[in-house]
């Protein structure tokens, strides 16, 4: 089945379609003005006075999470910041964002990624969507301190726990990159985005693929999962998002991925294991520019539509359900899934 791309949704200009913020102590809601801030750093609640604790560069919503060392070592942004330039693995991964981002949300405005960690997959959104106003959050601020570094203009970062966005109907796109699996209740923040993103918003989400690859490697990551086949799609559609496309990301180098991840799980402690999870985040030049080769050549595969079910990631592209659509084009979003697999133990 061809893949098309969904047309833009067109915004109200009179402003009926604004989304709200709400209030993290009683819930009451406002206005978020187009070209304003989501959470100004002044913003209090006009119903019971609740004030946003600052954080320097940023605004924190969950405060009291900030420093908690869970769902990812506090110590990773820095080994995170220091490996993601030039790595195989990062920068095509920014580069099938960016090709998502183009086909499926090109005139995406009001944009937030969840769990953006030290901003590196938002230099992919902001080449993307240059003329987008576009939040970061991340729930710890050593990583928003890093993405702060990267990008001193033109992102809003907030510190946030995902599981309470505390926005409706307020974004036209929404990222999520291999954040899901951190996170023990994912359904409860699949729910947040659905709650937060405007009719006929897009979800593009990344995820650990395949149960069986379990290693020590996850372990390290502080994962939560690794997703089956098709489970992070059926999860999106239980929560009332509607999937327009799914494929593989590692496809092409699961064999050796396979066979690096199986004998970490072997041996999880040893320190042949802490080699291998070494060299896989600093890899020599040359085996560095040989993957970066093979992961751009399965992109070539991908964008001509060649189905890749199997790989190390998963990637889901999703929309919140609307009635405002034509019939046309609502066929043409439930048309557009690429690989329209079911949920398996793969």
């Amino acid at each position: 089945m061809t893949s098309q791309t969904i047309p833009p949704k067109q915004h109200d200009p009179l402003g009926v379609d604004r989304g709200r913020r709400l209030c993290p102590r009683c819930g009451e809601s406002d206005g978020v003005d187009e070209h304003s801030p989501l959470w100004p750093k002044d913003w209090r609640c006009n119903d019971c006075g609740f004030a946003l604790e600052p954080g320097g560069d940023f605004v924190r919503l969950a405060p009291e999470l900030d420093e908690v060392d869970d769902g990812f070592a506090l110590d990773g942004f820095a080994q995170l910041a220091a490996i993601e330039d030039g790595h195989f693995w990062f920068t095509t991964r920014n580069a099938l964002i960016a090709w998502l981002i183009r086909r499926y949300a090109p005139n995406a405005h009001r944009v937030l990624e969840i769990g953006c960690g030290t901003g590196f997959t938002m230099y992919a959104l902001r080449d993307a969507l240059p003329r987008a106003t576009i939040t970061a959050s991340e729930l710890h601020s050593r990583g928003l301190a890093y993405a702060h570094k990267r990008h001193p203009a033109g992102v809003e970062f907030v510190q946030m726990d995902a599981r309470h966005i505390y926005l409706k109907s307020a974004l036209d796109l929404i990222g999520a990159f291999d954040v899901l699996e951190h996170i023990a209740d994912d359904h409860r923040v699949i729910e947040q985005i659905n709650q937060a993103l405007k009719p006929g918003g897009i979800l593009i989400a990344t995820v650990p693929q395949h149960p069986w690859l379990w290693s020590s490697a996850d372990d390290l990551a502080h994962h939560q999962r690794r997703y089956r086949r098709g489970e992070l799609a059926a999860k999106l559609r239980d929560r009332g998002l509607r999937v327009v496309y799914q494929t593989s990301f590692a496809a092409l180098v699961l064999p050796l991925l396979a066979a690096v991840r199986l004998r970490g799980r072997q041996s999880p402690h040893d320190s042949r294991s802490l080699e291998m999870a070494e060299t896989e985040a600093r890899p020599l030049p040359i085996v560095n520019a040989a993957l970066t080769s093979v992961f751009m050549v399965e992109h070539t595969i991908r964008r001509i539509g060649m189905p890749l079910p199997f790989g190390g990631s998963q990637v889901v592209v999703a929309t919140k359900a609307t009635g405002s659509l034509p019939n046309k084009t609502q066929h043409a979003v439930a048309g557009a899934c690429l690989l329209p697999y079911k949920a398996s133990h793969g």
